[in-house]
Parts: structure tokens; sequence; C-alpha cells
């Protein structure tokens, strides 16, 4: 192994490293800066709230006076849970505000436990609230309302359904209806907010907020507890405002309005996300919430609220994604909803692209992922071959001056610079190029790069099995845990990584030979591999054993050649 492919391996683990911590917030887009505080923030309002809300809204709906003295007391009445059923979902809306309590998916397995589907909704947390602003100070919000059907099963004889939730105050007078229209091919679903009742008392600015507070459900979770690949790395929250690059918040950035015209919010894990958007009329504000959930709790707890003003119809209409973060899914949409993927910095986007629009053509035709990055990896090193030829010629070359450059060195000691022009002379008189075996190093470079993000974020190869006891190659591969662990190693054994230091050394040692200068490196290179992969994506470090396989037995015909 030449200097040049050394330096590639630094440089390859380095970028690694430390690419969670470098990776580049997006461009911020125009905003209107107001001071947060003074702006009136979402508060869960309890069942005795509400109750007083609903009667001072029915004493001003019909006399459009208040007297809070004379409010009478109010009980909730019991929630009812609502099922939706698809072939995509599995899903339950509360009565109490109109509320998302479960989203189970269908397609994704626990990783808790595999007999059961994941739920992006955590228990106890109140997701798709509705908060009404009046005119006299006071909002409507977490009300208990009556239902046009206590379920919904969708499937292809039986495409849509609407589920009608309607608000009432304590005398029985409708304050407001929200409609929720659900589809069996689709993660989303349209709402439909009348106001006709109460219209004449909302008010004018910002008079509406769908809020979205707490996040989604961890859903990487392993049996242990571990939280796996760095989930909440991924965790983050978006708006993307009308002719402008979308703009997004960490759980570090403080709450912060966005006005204008609100294409929509968004919120995130590593694989899934919900949207809420509106491809119309466009919604009037935005305002994020950094996370309150405690780590343990195994939920973001990161959200948004966007607002609609009051305008001229009672009748507001929106939409809400909430599903996996497929990027032809996300495409389909057109609302550039596929930006908050993740491909990597502007110059791996290209490469994480294509080796993700590679794989997925190729899984068209062969179902086993594990077949497909093996077919992968050996058309990617078969098309480097030219370069690696050329490599390994100018390797040679370089061996049969090395002689005269020793001599020059010698003859020009004290003189760098003339030795630095004889040198290159040198290489010109025997038509040697020096940097000839750097090309067949540095390619496939930026393709592992993308080979990392592809496998570490991607949907597509979350629970992908190859075979044995590699089930998801979007995860490190265990073949057997220690019952202690090593540092930096950790404590599970995988019998990939072992496999690639390995076909390493062996391909190390035929290049190398007997150079008593690069022993070291011989040893410590595929060590230092070893612990740096092995909590890497199995996806990933199959890819690059077959790599190595690959090289080994190239260069065994090369020598056989000679």
């Amino acid at each position: 192994m030449d200097k040049n492919t050394k330096v590639a391996f630094f440089l390859i683990a380095l970028v690694i490293i430390l690419y969670p911590y470098l990776m580049p917030k997006k461009p911020e887009v125009i905003k209107e800066e107001k001071p947060f505080q003074d702006e009136k923030v979402l508060e869960v309002i309890s069942e005795n709230q509400a109750a007083e809300q609903i009667s001072l809204t029915g004493t001003l709906v019909s006399e459009l006076k208040v007297d809070s003295s004379s409010v009478d007391i109010y009980t909730q009445p019991a929630e009812k849970n609502i099922t939706i059923e698809t072939d995509l979902y599995k899903a339950v809306v509360s009565t109490n505000g109109g509320v998302i309590k479960s989203w189970k998916i269908k397609k994704y397995k626990n990783k808790i436990d595999t007999t059961k589907i994941i739920d992006l909704i955590h228990e106890n947390t109140k997701n798709l609230q509705t908060e009404i602003f009046l005119k006299n100070g006071n909002s409507l919000t977490n009300l208990h309302a009556e239902v046009n059907t206590d379920n919904i099963l969708l499937d292809e004889s039986y495409k849509s359904e609407e589920l009608k939730l309607t608000f009432a105050d304590n005398k029985g007078q409708t304050l407001y209806t929200q409609t929720y229209r659900f589809y069996n091919d689709k993660y989303s679903f349209d709402v439909s907010i009348d106001t006709t009742p109460i219209f004449e008392n909302i008010k004018e600015d910002e008079g509406i907020a769908v809020s979205w507070k707490e996040g989604l459900s961890y859903t990487e979770v392993s049996d242990n507890g571990k939280n796996l690949n760095r989930e909440d790395f991924y965790r983050e929250i978006y708006v993307k405002t009308k002719g402008e690059e979308y703009l997004d918040f960490d759980d570090n950035d403080d709450p912060e309005k966005i006005t204008g015209l609100i294409e929509w919010g968004a919120t995130r894990t590593k694989y899934f996300e919900v949207f809420i958007f509106d491809k119309e009329n466009n919604f009037d504000a935005f305002i994020n919430y950094p996370s309150t959930a405690d780590k343990s709790e195994l939920y973001t707890g990161m959200g948004f609220s966007v607002f609609l003003d009051k305008k001229s119809t009672p009748v507001k209409n929106f939409h809400v994604y909430l599903g996996p973060m497929d990027n032809s899914i996300l495409k389909s949409y057109d609302l550039e909803f596929e930006s908050t993927l993740n491909w990597g910095w502007s110059i791996i986007k290209p490469f994480s692209l294509a080796i993700y629009y590679t794989l997925t053509f190729l899984h068209r035709y062969i179902s086993n992922y594990g077949i497909v990055i093996i077919l992968l990896s050996l058309l990617v090193n078969t098309l480097v071959l030219p370069f690696t030829l050329k490599s390994y010629k100018s390797q040679a070359q370089m061996k049969k001056i090395q002689p005269y450059i020793k001599d020059l060195k010698e003859k020009y000691k004290g003189d760098a610079q003339k030795q630095q022009q004889e040198t290159m002379a040198l290489y010109k008189k025997h038509g040697v190029n020096p940097f000839g075996s750097c090309l067949p190093t540095l390619i496939p470079m930026p393709i592992l790069y993308g080979m990392f993000i592809v496998f570490g974020a991607t949907i597509e190869f979350r629970g992908a099995e190859f075979m044995w006891w590699i089930t998801d190659l979007s995860l490190p591969e265990i073949m057997f845990t220690l019952p202690f662990s090593i540092p930096m190693y950790g404590a599970n054994v995988g019998l990939l990584p072992i496999l690639m230091a390995v076909t390493m050394f062996m391909q190390m040692k035929d290049t190398m030979g007997a150079d008593p200068n690069q022993k070291m490196m011989k040893y410590f290179m595929p060590i230092f591999l070893l612990v740096l992969f092995n909590n890497f994506a199995s996806g990933l470090i199959l890819y690059y054993t077959i790599g190595n396989v690959f090289r080994m037995v190239q260069q065994k015909f090369i020598k056989s050649d000679k």
C-alpha cells in the first residue's frame, strides 16, 4: 500500500468520525424577527379551563357579552377513541380535541419486539391540536367532540372516508367542526376546519393555530434500551416559505416565529416525518418548539405550530402527512418534502443519490439487498479497474527509478529547490507520472462517503435482511456480544468487520511486500479500521469487504501476467 492510499484511509476515517459534528446547517431564509415572549404561546388547557371556555363561548355566540362570574360548572364528557385502519397504517383519534393518539405504520417492525409494528406517536402526547383564538382574549382548545362514526376501515374496495368531529358548548350549540378525510393508499389525510358559527368572533390575525408540539417516537430503540445509530442526531424541525429554501431548527435553537406565506412545517426522526401543509392558500405564521422531553422518554419532543389568519372564509383546509421518509413518496407531493432527506454535503450529494438510485433500481430485480450491495461493489471496482491498472504501472515505473531519486537526494542534499527540479526532470525523462497512483485511491472515496450516508439514513435499508444473523443492513452486524466492552470497539462482535480487516491485511501484505518501512502500517491499518467500522452499518462493511476481495484477486492476476 503506497503513501496515497494510507492518506486516503486516514481521510476516510476522519470524515466519517467528524461528519455528524461538521454537518452544515442549511442557508437561512429572510424572516421577520419578533420577540417570542410577546407572542401568545399555545398552552395545554385543563378540562376545567376548557369547560369555562365552552360556557364563555356559548354566551359570546348568543349574546356577544361575557360575564365570567356567571359561568356554570361543566363536566367534560368521557373521551372516546376512534380507530382508523387502512392498508398502510392503523391510527387512533381522540374525541378530546381531535388529537392523534396513535399512528402505527404496518410496513415497519418494532425494534424491541419484531412481532409488533412501530407507533410514531408516543403515549400521553397530544399532537395535531387545534386552538381558535377569540376577540375577547379566550381560546378554544382540547374540547370534547361528538363524532359521526366509531371507527373507519378502508381497503381496496372502500378507499376513503370522513371522520367529522363537532365541537359544541355546554348548551349544545355548535362552535366549529373539524373533518378528517382518510385514504387507503396514502400516509396523508385532509383536514377541514369550519368555524362558521363563531366566525365573527375569531381574532383577525393568526386566529387559528394547528400544533404538532411533541414530535415523534424514536423507532430505533433495541431490546436493551439502546437507541441505535444515533437516532437523536437526525431529529429536526423545518419550515418552508413560498419561494424560499426551507429553514431548519435543531434542539439548540430557541423558539422563533416566522411569518409570510408558509407552505409547510415538519418535524422528523431518523426515518419518519410529519408535515402539515397547504398547497393552495398557505399558512400565515410558524413557531418551532425545542424538545421538552427527557432522553429516557424515547420521543423527540420537538414540534411546531402553524397559524391561519381569519381572512374572509370560515372554512380552512390543509393536509397532514405522517409516514416514512421515502424519497419517491415525498417527491410525489411536489412540495420539496424530499429536501429534508439527508444526502450529505453538497460535494457528496451526487454520489449519494447515484448510489441510492442504483441500489433501488437493482432491487427491482433482486429482492435481497445484500446481493445488490455485492453487485454494486463489483460494478464500482470494475469501472475503476482501468485506472487501477494504470496505477500499478505507475508504481512499477516509480520503483525502477527509485535508485536515481536516491542519488539525486544525496547529490543535492543541501538544495531542496534544485533537488525538486532534477527529480521532476527525471520523471519526464522516464515518462513517469508521480500522481498516477492517486486516482484509483481518490475515486472510491466519495463513493464510500456516499455509501455511509445512504446506509445510515435511508429507510429502504431499514430492516433489509441479507443472510443468517445479518437481519438489518442499516445497523451494525452482531454475531455475538462480549460480557465486557472494549474501548472504541464496543461489546458487539461481527463477522463482516473481521473479514474486512483480514482481507485488508492480505491485500496490504501483497502490495507492501517486505518493505520494513511499511511493516507497522500493514498491521495498524486493518486493526484501526476494524475498531472504526465495527459500529457502522453492516451494508457499508459488506460493500467494502467485497471490494477488498476484488482487489486481492486483481493483484494476483496482475502478478501472474508479469
